[in-house]
């Protein structure tokens, strides 16, 4: 059976107000020699409607999943159907470049051991402003891990990373458990296998609007606390790097996000009267017995109002010797 060079893969759920044109940025690609495959997560709307005037073109596949399996697993999903040596994915309301592929394509063709190609992109609709990757060209796998690592996802979001299809079948699929942090820590996955190179060009239009679906967790502070440090725990896991400061480091940082996971127990003890606070409890007990500090949320507190009473009777002595 005839596989394309690349798969393009559209996960959507809810979607069908942006998919005319997310389908067509794909369609207009000066590289032709592509498969397009839409995965449908049990939308509500018109969403089949929109996609089948475009099955006429035999590089459309249409797949809908028999049950919502959640933002993750559809990404997953499209994983299993893809056929092509390398992976697009195409968040279902963002947009390519024309020469998105052309473009890419040719720098894993020269750089074997290359696993991540990534762009500039656009930010587009509620903000508007160009996100610009800190570093170009060819960049070892351990200066992007760093940063990585930080407060920020400097690769960006699917739509403007390409990676191959073999390194997707050696480091597995994206982890159910991450919503906010899933791509990251997949980007991080694939660094164990090859270096990353950027294009200092934009080629991927991100659109920016309140029900991005990757939103199901923003603003949930206690939620993204837990996920912080399934995250953390999740590259402590990685193969590389496996000595040195920086895996001091991320054994210092899985640390530093349990302890922070298991003060959330004790901001609820309040609470407990609650269904959703006792959920949030069980996590948090669980997070914190099992990294082993369950208590020193609670002896930090102390130690806190102990320096603070301290500081109190300093402050009180010297207004008495300057009076």
């Amino acid at each position: 059976m005839y596989a394309p060079k690349v798969s393009v893969l559209i996960p959507t759920y809810n979607y069908a107000h942006y998919l005319d044109d997310t389908i067509q940025s794909v369609l207009k690609q000066t590289y032709t020699d592509f498969e397009l495959i839409i995965v449908d997560n049990c939308s509500t709307d018109n969403t089949d409607e929109v996609v089948k005037k475009y099955l006429n073109d035999k590089r459309v596949s249409f797949y809908t999943n028999e049950t919502n399996v959640g933002l993750v697993g559809n990404w997953n999903k499209c994983l299993e159907y893809a056929r092509g040596k390398y992976i697009k994915f195409l968040c279902a309301d963002d947009m390519f470049h024309p020469g998105l592929l052309e473009k890419f394509i040719p720098v894993l063709e020269q750089f074997p051991d290359v696993s991540i190609v990534s762009s500039y992109c656009e930010i587009f609709g509620n903000s508007n402003f160009c996100r610009i990757i800190p570093f170009k060209g060819r960049v070892s796998a351990h200066v992007v891990r760093e940063t990585l690592l930080g407060s920020r996802n400097t690769l960006g979001s699917p739509s403007v990373v390409m990676f191959r299809k073999s390194d997707a079948e050696k480091v597995g699929m994206f982890n159910p458990q991450l919503i906010k942090f899933t791509d990251r820590e997949y980007y991080l996955r694939l660094l164990t296998l090859g270096d990353c190179y950027l294009i200092p060009e934009t080629f991927s239009y991100v659109r920016s609007h309140p029900d991005t679906q990757s939103s199901l967790i923003q603003g949930k502070k206690h939620e993204l606390i837990f996920e912080r440090h399934r995250f953390n725990t999740s590259v402590g896991k990685l193969s590389t790097p496996a000595t040195g400061p920086v895996r001091f480091e991320i054994n210092e940082t899985i640390k530093r996000s349990a302890l922070r996971s298991a003060a959330v127990m004790y901001e609820m003890l309040p609470k407990l009267h609650k269904k959703k606070s006792r959920a949030l409890f069980k996590k948090a007990f669980h997070i914190g017995y099992s990294e082993g500090v369950l208590l020193k949320p609670v002896l930090h507190y102390l130690q806190w109002k102990y320096v603070k009473r301290l500081i109190g009777k300093k402050q009180i002595e010297l207004h008495k010797i300057v009076q």
